[in-house]
């Protein structure tokens, strides 16, 4: 189905100045036809209200000191008006979530000044950078615009993500969510900004969209890490790509195991399983580390999900084939405070 409707543009103007009365010229810039039918009418409502509120915490979130970060003012259980309305998305997204994923889509690029579906995130600033400094200023306040934008864009995400398994997507759709959190769990080799901490937060915020998308589309998820992991893999290692691979891994600290249905259940582990036999090969010290961490997220909710002893093939091969190894890890200086937590995670398991 076509996007939901093309609300006026104004309504998601990239201008980011604040200017007397222009909440009126933004509400009376959205137009929407009285005659379509009801439900219709409802959504392109819904999403021209959701429009207009995200431009009004873009600009306070622009008026804010840089240093702020972000989620203080963005994060959930800040302004439940807006929560309201996202969650009010996401019970919508039932009926026509992939009329809504599309109209979110273009907001999104609107918002970026880019209609390019290739559009790839790049920090605008960095501590390198040439030119004055007002010049500097200006771009760290565009770039904290980008992540504000990608903060609101995140939250819906993780909503009406939900709503999968209820209204299936297209797979194009899917790829495009994919493509683009990936994109930020790419290391930006050289950057220290004022912005530092709020593209970290970012990319959690995409990791915690890959936790929700995996739960209904595992296999394209699973498909999508394996291909990134395998690129970075084929690199001379350096401490570039060493960090590419960490916040690769840190991509998918949202994934969790599904206990039911068993097949689910069984392909969770199989992927757990190519992750255990990257560690048993990786030599560096802080991938293991990283990929330790992630073990103990993912297997914290199924050791208390258990309460019998689960005679599961491909848990019982994971287990196996990690324990003698990490147990051993663990004695070492350097490995123990990291790997002794997952050691006594496999004895719950």
């Amino acid at each position: 189905s076509a996007p939901i409707s093309k609300v006026n543009k104004y309504c998601t103007s990239s201008n980011f100045h604040s200017t007397s009365g222009k909440k009126n010229f933004i509400m009376s810039s959205i137009t929407i036809d009285p005659d379509v039918k009801p439900g219709e009418y409802v959504i392109k409502s819904l999403f021209a209200e959701f429009a207009v509120q995200a431009e009004k915490k873009i600009e306070v979130v622009m008026a804010e000191p840089l240093e702020k970060p972000l989620s203080r003012s963005l994060q959930r259980g800040e302004d439940l008006q807006f929560d309201q309305l996202i969650s009010s998305m996401s019970s919508v997204a039932e009926h026509c979530l992939p009329s809504l994923l599309r109209t979110l889509f273009d907001w999104y690029r609107r918002q970026n000044g880019t209609e390019d579906e290739s559009y790839e995130y790049r920090p605008r600033s960095s501590t390198k950078s040439k030119g004055d400094e007002q010049q500097r200023e200006r771009d760290y306040l565009l770039e904290r615009r980008d992540l504000a934008v990608d903060f609101i864009f995140c939250l819906v995400l993780v909503e009406v993500l939900k709503q999968i398994p209820v209204h299936p997507v297209p797979d194009p759709l899917v790829h495009e969510v994919l493509n683009l959190a990936f994109k930020h769990f790419k290391h930006k080799e050289g950057y220290s900004g004022t912005n530092t901490g709020n593209v970290h937060i970012i990319a959690d915020l995409y990791a915690e969209v890959i936790g929700v998308l995996a739960q209904s589309k595992f296999q394209a998820v699973r498909k999508k890490f394996v291909t990134e992991l395998k690129e970075l893999r084929q690199k001379e290692q350096s401490p570039h790509v060493v960090q590419s691979v960490i916040s690769l891994i840190m991509g998918m600290k949202f994934f969790r195991v599904k206990m039911y249905p068993v097949e689910d259940f069984e392909a969770s582990f199989q992927f757990m399983q190519e992750c255990a036999q990257y560690f048993l090969e990786v030599k560096d010290k802080d991938i293991k580390h990283a990929l330790a961490g992630l073990f103990v997220e993912i297997l914290i909710p199924v050791a208390a999900a258990v309460k019998n002893e689960v005679n599961v093939p491909c848990l019982k091969n994971f287990v196996e084939m990690l324990y003698q190894t990490t147990f051993e890890l663990s004695s070492r200086k350097k490995h123990s405070l990291v790997l002794r937590n997952i050691s006594n995670l496999y004895i719950g398991v």
